[in-house]
């Protein structure tokens, strides 16, 4: 902490900031002083040295080139701190000093002298210091000097101060000239073009005697300028009755010394005209007779405004009366009634007490005594008024008979803006609040729908957009509302929409699946139900439409799909393998009894030919037969880090250098049975197709590690199967590959590369192999970011059962869990796999029923596992109902998507973990254990 800082400094910044001298320009007078002070002492760095919360800054410098340094940098805060003169003959001869920034580093100062710089308050605001490069001592004439000049610099900025307060003295000074003049403008220019008349008058022998006056009233009397000046009214045509009354109010003036108000009807050639005029005594003029300043203001206009004003209030009288709003008006000083209409009384059932009002014999606190006595909250004492409020209330009451009546409050203020009564309005919104009700219910079931729901009109622009709808679509209400919705959903074409609603105007109705596009891009496939919506006039009105997300359901759908197409091309494949064979091997012997035949070297080449190309086929309809039914193999134990360890080198050593590989294998790794030839020949299969998608350059993932796939993991994955496994990953970082084409990338002959690039057989010699050893793989893309295919192979030596992990220290101790799944199966196993493992579970088939569960037994509930994509309720909903009953509930929340990036979560919903499907029961029984215990 700077010592500095430590104190209180207030004081002494405000008096060096005083002297307005931080950061002004170099001045002779201080650079003269540090020179003196360099050569009096013989040292070649002299500094005039002003210190500020933070910094110190050189106000004038001998010897050194930076203009400020931090304020705990050096020295000169310690001889500010101590207020004397600080001498250090030798910095490296005390060790206080030896370390310092200044010693060790540019300039290495070895000797400092410095003087502090203190005001004729006693504030020290600075130093005057000299410093050398070698050590040294001061005589005692040369400290003597330092102190002068110190004194001197002290001088030098109160002689500154002075001169800018001199300065800013005489500014002020013209400054006040300026203003005085322009004000005086001002003010002849107000009275010479003020739209008002205006003018100064004197009394003489009951006569007025005008002295000057305005445009404005030359204006007015429709005389040329000047005319009036130093002339009697008379002589310029005012009649004598205007004179006479005119003079007795400025006797009135003068007698009260204040100004006299009065209004009158001036007739003109134009028709009456009413003017307001004020007059008052001018004090203290130089004339030898009192004069008066008068102004007059045409209020012709407001004249007429106020008897338009007296019709208006009849006519709100008369609208009052029939009003089915009550008005109720009360002086808030007397408690008088001002005003109450017929509808008052009838709703506070009063109309026994009209006589007694209308005559004044009641007042306030005795109409709010009887009002009490339909409800137990006042009317008004709750509308009591607040500090600075315009409407005091607005709120609503119950009546003892059922009604709701909605009451205001509001302040009535005169014409000087003086509050002086309150009004109270009263209306009986019973009806309007069972609507509100009706309304209210039927959007809360819009909103719970798991359904996104829409209203569009006839012209295509939404009306409706229920919360469903935001979370699946992406788009807020305020982004829908009112814009066509081929707009907002970019996967709806025109001429799709166009033939649906034409569908829905002829037939009342249209249903069947489309492909939209959400707001963040993602693709989704959806049930879409239209119904034509009819006004009271049974004319077409606006299409109401229901959309339910299918896309995992297609995705299962398709996966369940794609392994019967791939079953069914394998089993075409053996059978046209097996043809080729038959047709291939006699080519191939008849082949090489030609050549035995026939010498010449032309017959030889053409046969050679031959020769070739029925072998390559011959390798085509093996590489076939390893996709429609495997090949067996030399099947030998085998370990798979030695095959990683062997690709790795082959790709470092041919694959381009801008590709980056990394291997990660887990300590002890299970051995496989399995043909070595085979499996490398997987590995070099994915990793070429990884290295054709990194055509820029990336990096090339490959791991194993062991991996037991438990019945949780079975049942959520066609191709699995209970047991221990090694799971083989190879990752890249290249184009990926669409999800349009991820179905079809393993069968035979199909390819995204160009023309004689690719056979098309890789990916599906792949699969045959994998399907051969017993095992499966899976594949995950996005495009530009990489694609991962994961090889599972079936480990040696293991039992049909979990590996001995240890598993008891993932056990319950008897927690509560509330498992939400709408697939049975899932459901079913989840529950079966926490009950052996210590744990009570509640099931529930989607989201209604999980909050129902969860509202009954929310206290004993450690934890939840949702899965994200359900009907009637999905996943995010169920969440955030969940997080409103509890703000934080512990959380997990599975999905079939590979990714929570993936899951459609709002960025508000907060989940305690995610768990991708399938998993296994002892991931989900870690995390299990790790969210019960963290949170």
């Amino acid at each position: 902490m700077n010592p500095l800082l430590s104190q209180n400094d207030t004081a002494r910044l405000e008096a060096l900031h005083h002297y307005q001298i931080l950061d002004t320009s170099p001045e002779q007078a201080f650079d003269d002083l540090a020179f003196l002070a360099a050569q009096n002492c013989g040292t070649p760095i002299a500094l005039i040295n002003f210190i500020d919360s933070k910094r110190q800054w050189f106000k004038a410098k001998v010897g050194l080139d930076i203009q400020e340094m931090p304020i705990d940098i050096g020295f000169c805060f310690l001889c500010l701190e101590q207020r004397d003169i600080l001498i250090i003959p030798d910095t490296l001869a005390e060790e206080q000093f030896a370390n310092s920034y200044v010693v060790t580093s540019a300039p290495y100062v070895r000797f400092y002298a410095g003087v502090p710089l203190i005001t004729s308050e006693g504030y020290a605001i600075g130093t005057l210091c000299v410093i050398d490069l070698v050590p040294r001592q001061l005589k005692s004439e040369q400290v003597e000097s330092l102190k002068a000049i110190s004194r001197l610099v002290m001088r030098q900025l109160e002689l500154r101060r002075n001169l800018t307060e001199v300065a800013s003295v005489k500014k002020e000074y013209q400054k006040a000239q300026e203003a005085l003049r322009q004000s005086e403008s001002l003010l002849s220019n107000f009275f010479d073009n003020a739209p008002m008349m205006m003018g100064i008058v004197e009394i003489v022998d009951d006569e007025i005697l005008h002295i000057s006056n305005n445009a404005a009233t030359e204006k007015f009397f429709n005389l040329t300028p000047g005319v009036m000046k130093h002339r009697l009214a008379h002589d310029v045509g005012v009649s004598q009755k205007y004179v006479r009354d005119w003079v007795n109010y400025y006797r009135q003036a003068e007698h009260h010394n204040s100004p006299v108000t009065f209004e009158y009807p001036h007739e003109t050639s134009e028709g009456t005209k009413w003017l307001k005029a004020t007059v008052s005594a001018i004090a203290n003029n130089s004339s030898p007779r009192t004069r008066f300043a008068y102004i007059v203001e045409d209020i012709t206009n407001r004249k007429q405004a106020e008897e338009e004003l007296r019709w208006k209030e009849a006519l709100l009288r008369s609208i009052t009366g029939v009003s089915p709003i009550a008005f109720y008006v009360v002086d808030h000083r007397t408690g008088e009634i001002l005003y109450l209409n017929e509808r008052f009384y009838k709703i506070w059932n009063i109309e026994h007490l009209k006589p007694q009002i209308e005559c004044g014999q009641l007042k306030h606190q005795d109409v709010a005594q009887a009002c009490c006595q339909l409800t137990e909250t006042s009317p008004f004492t709750s509308c009591e008024p607040l500090a600075s409020e315009t409407c005091i209330c607005d709120d609503e009451i119950l009546l003892n008979n059922g009604c709701t009546i909605r009451r205001f409050s509001r302040r009535i203020r005169d014409e000087n803006d003086q509050y002086f009564a309150r009004l109270y309005i009263f209306e009986d919104v019973t009806a309007r609040k069972l609507a509100e009700q009706h309304i209210r219910e039927q959007a809360t079931l819009l909103e719970i729908s798991t359904d996104a729901i829409v209203v569009r009109d006839l012209s295509n622009k939404v009306l409706l957009w229920n919360k469903s709808a935001r979370k699946l679509y992406g788009w807020s209400f305020e982004e829908t509302i009112g814009k066509k919705a081929d707009e907002i959903l970019s996967g709806e074409s025109l001429t799709q929409y166009l033939d649906i609603y034409q569908t829905v105007l002829q037939h009342g109705a249209w249903q069947g699946e489309l492909h939209k596009t959400t707001k963040a891009g993602r693709e989704i496939i959806v049930e879409s139900r239209w119904t034509l919506v009819r006004d009271e006039h049974s004319q077409p009105k606006s299409i109401l439409i229901v959309d339910t997300d299918i896309t995992q359901k297609k995705q299962l759908e398709k996966q369940f799909l794609r392994a019967q197409r791939m079953e069914s091309i394998g089993t075409l494949a053996s059978g046209i393998a097996h043809d080729l064979n038959n047709v291939l091997s006699p080519i191939l012997m008849s082949v090489q009894m030609l050549k035995n035949k026939c010498q010449d070297d032309r017959t030889q080449k053409i046969l050679t030919i031959v020769e070739n190309n029925a072998i390559r086929g011959a390798s085509l309809v093996k590489q076939v037969l390893s996709f429609g039914r495997g090949i067996e193999g030399d099947r030998t134990i085998l370990e798979v880090k030695h095959l990683i360890s062997e690709m790795k080198q082959i790709v470092e050593q041919t694959f381009p250098k801008s590709i980056v590989v990394e291997t990660e294998i887990q300590p002890n790794l299970l051995t496989v049975c399995g043909d070595s030839t085979q499996l490398h020949q997987v590995l070099m299969n994915l990793c070429l197709n990884a290295r054709d998608a990194m055509t820029q350059g990336g990096t090339l993932k490959i791991s194993a590690k062991n991996v037991f796939i438990d019945e949780n993991y079975a049942k959520m994955h066609l191709d699995a199967r209970v047991g221990c496994f090694i799971v083989l990953t190879i990752s890249d970082t290249g184009i990926g590959i669409p999800n349009e084409l991820v179905d079809r990338i393993f069968e035979p002959f199909f390819t995204t590369k160009e023309f004689g690039q690719g056979t098309g057989l890789g990916l599906s010699t792949v699969m045959g192999i994998i399907k051969g050893h017993g095992g499966f793989i899976t594949v995950f893309s996005r495009v530009n970011q990489g694609t991962e295919f994961k090889v599972y192979i079936p480990a040696v030596n293991t039992e049909v059962k979990q590996p001995p992990e240890i598993l008891e220290v993932f056990k319950g101790r008897g927690e509560w869990i509330l498992v939400v799944d709408d697939e049975a199966p899932i459901r079913e196993i989840t529950k079966t796999s926490l009950e052996h493992n210590n744990y009570k579970v509640i099931t529930a088939s989607d989201g209604i029923e999980a909050i129902a569960f969860y509202a009954q037994d929310k206290d004993k509930i450690s934890a939840v596992i949702i899965d994200m994509m359900m009907p009637n309720m999905d996943g995010a909903t169920t969440i955030n109902t969940l997080q409103k009953m509890n703000p934080s509930p512990r959380i997990i929340a599975v999905s079939g998507l590979a990714t929570p990036e993936q899951v459609p979560l709002e960025k508000s919903f907060t989940c305690s973990a995610f768990l991708p499907k399938p998993y296994t029961a002892q991931e989900l029984l870690k995390t299990l254990h790790t969210v019960i215990s963290t949170y």
